[in-house]
């Protein structure tokens, strides 16, 4: 335990020092008489315009026109002041603003108000210069705006006099040398892929830049091989990342193609890859299983993103790489997490939730994870990645991972990265009854001797999914934990499920939206209904209830438990198979 600790504490700190070296050389490189060095020459005018997959909402404009501001699940009341000039709701909104996420919704207006408007919000935060707050240059920040500015350029720009447009192209050119710094910081996540993604984008998409091309594609093409497995997940492991990279890599792909440039053979093969795992990420109604930092689906999105792709769900039913099975007989859909924790750098929105698992009927979801919060800085967020927030087993309510507090002076907001388990066994077995899947992990060996294992074997009919969960104790030695160490495996079921115990208490009736019933039954264990909360909505945390079984720890248990649909409603083909 303590050569562990030793260990993770050395990774840690190599981490730091890393991203300290990094953050000096970017001041110096960044600095005015240098910044010609870093990059390509000033931007002049455009050869191409990138499409943006994003969903936009044209109702923004006509909140802007009466004075309010939405953003991140936030309003700013900014009458008619600048909203770079109003203290900001919270900080994902002060995020969102500087991301420039909201060009697109008014471009989707498509009126010369609602351009006039992102011209004078354009002029707003150029003038900030200095008085810029910090996280308008954090890589991912940076990267989303460079991606919209250069998305709705034409926009924006259409009929603009010659000094906004000189302006504009000034403010460009400048993001792009920011980020040929940023690209290099440390770290597997999102922000770093998607600073070479704007990069590249820009050179494709500005005239004379095309020279520079051959600085950038290398770079993307070893992110690409180094952030997306082999299987199509992301190296992070929260299904989410996945749309986040293909709604950034298909216009860029389709640059190459319009420019009469190959597209590098790294980014075809990424594409290939995640479309497919992004269809087997997907439960019965389109949404993601909500695991690693998931939050709520953009089902609008993934529309727009399969629209490219007519694959569809892959046949194998396990993921060795991103670590995920999929069990699907008739319209029921089982997803668990069978993985271990993601690297020590791509953990910062990682969960405890090994073992745990979702489940559908048809287009209702049924059993459920709590999901991430929008909010990443929330309390919520450090709270949704627990295992009790997940549909699994715990020992103590202790979490079956261990979050560690990352040191770093930037970004400012605290990170929390994540350690164990260190060993994750899965299997599937397919019969002629059911298909299986076995699971077991040692998060709880080292402070309670215990390990978990899971067994989920779902009807081929898809009419009744049975579990087992047990706790093993591979030494042999009770003593290692004391008398009162419980268990607790939770069921978090979604907020329009309906459940009531029945009269035995040793199961409980469910009722789906449609009509659709399922009962619920245990063995090994004591049988409550409790409250829970679903915070992947993508509104407003949703209160909810859970099935929850607890019992001692020693001798260990055996619990058997089943969900079994007893009355279907009216027969409906999903869409989303």
């Amino acid at each position: 335990m303590a050569t562990n600790d030793v260990t993770e504490k050395m990774r840690l700190a190599a981490m730091a020092a890393s991203h300290a070296g990094r953050a000096a050389m970017k001041t110096v490189i960044g600095s005015a008489p240098l910044r010609w060095i870093a990059g390509p020459p000033p931007a002049h005018q455009f050869v191409l315009i990138p499409q943006d997959l994003r969903t936009a909402d044209p109702s923004l404009s006509a909140e802007m026109y009466d004075g309010y501001f939405g953003l991140a699940g936030a309003v700013a009341p900014i009458g008619s002041e600048s909203p770079f000039r109003v203290r900001p709701p919270s900080q994902p909104w002060l995020r969102e603003l500087h991301a420039f996420s909201w060009l697109r919704h008014l471009h989707a207006a498509q009126d010369d108000v609602a351009r006039e408007r992102a011209r004078a919000l354009v002029r707003d935060w150029l003038a900030l210069g200095t008085r810029a707050p910090d996280l308008t240059w954090e890589t991912d920040i940076a990267a989303r705006r460079l991606i919209a500015w250069l998305s709705h350029a034409g926009f924006v720009l259409e009929r603009a006099d010659a000094d906004f447009y000189d302006a504009y192209m000034a403010g460009l050119t400048r993001q792009l040398h920011a980020l040929s710094l940023s690209g290099r910081d440390e770290g597997q996540n999102v922000a770093r892929l998607r600073a070479l993604i704007a990069s590249t984008l820009a050179t494709l998409c500005i005239a004379e830049f095309e020279s520079h091309l051959s600085s950038y594609t290398p770079s993307l093409a070893s992110e690409l091989d180094r952030q997306i497995l082999a299987d199509g997940g992301h190296v992070s492991r929260n299904p989410g990342a996945i749309i986040d990279v293909l709604l950034d890599l298909l216009p860029l792909r389709q640059c190459f193609v319009s420019r009469g440039f190959d597209v590098p053979d790294a980014l075809n093969e990424a594409i290939s890859r995640m479309v497919p795992m992004l269809r087997f990420m997907r439960l019965g109604n389109g949404a993601l299983a909500r695991f690693n930092g998931m939050a709520a689906t953009r089902v609008d999105e993934i529309a727009n993103i399969l629209a490219y792709d007519d694959s569809l769900v892959p046949s194998e039913n396990l993921t060795t790489r991103s670590g995920y099975a999929r069990l699907a007989k008739g319209d029921t859909v089982v997803i668990a997490d069978v993985g271990e924790p993601p690297p020590l750098s791509a953990s910062e929105g990682a969960c405890a939730g090994c073992l745990a698992f979702e489940f559908s009927s048809g287009e209702n979801e049924i059993v459920v994870n709590c999901g991430a919060p929008g909010d990443e800085e929330s309390e919520w967020h450090i709270v949704s990645r627990a295992t009790a927030a997940h549909s699994t087993l715990t020992v103590n309510d202790a979490s079956s991972s261990r979050l560690i507090k990352r040191q770093l002076l930037q970004p400012p907001r605290e990170i929390y990265l994540l350690s164990n388990p260190k060993a994750v066994r899965s299997e599937i077995s397919i019969g002629n009854e059911q298909v299986t899947l076995r699971g077991a992990h040692d998060g709880y060996r080292d402070r309670f001797g215990l390990l978990h294992q899971r067994l989920l074997k779902l009807s081929n009919d898809g009419q009744r999914l049975d579990g087992v969960d047990q706790l093993l104790d591979p030494r042999k030695n009770a003593s290692s934990a004391s008398a009162d160490t419980m268990f607790a495996i939770r069921f978090h079921l979604h907020p329009r499920v309906k459940v009531s115990l029945l009269s035995e208490e040793r199961g409980a009736a469910l009722m789906l939206p449609n009509g659709e019933r399922w009962q619920f039954k245990a063995n090994g264990a004591t049988l409550e209904i409790e409250e829970s909360i679903f915070l992947a909505d993508p509104i407003f945390r949703r209160r909810c209830l859970q099935i929850v079984l607890t019992g001692p720890c020693y001798p260990p248990p055996n619990v058997e438990w089943s969900f079994q649909r007893t009355k279907s409603a009216p027969a409906k083909p999903s869409p989303f198979e």
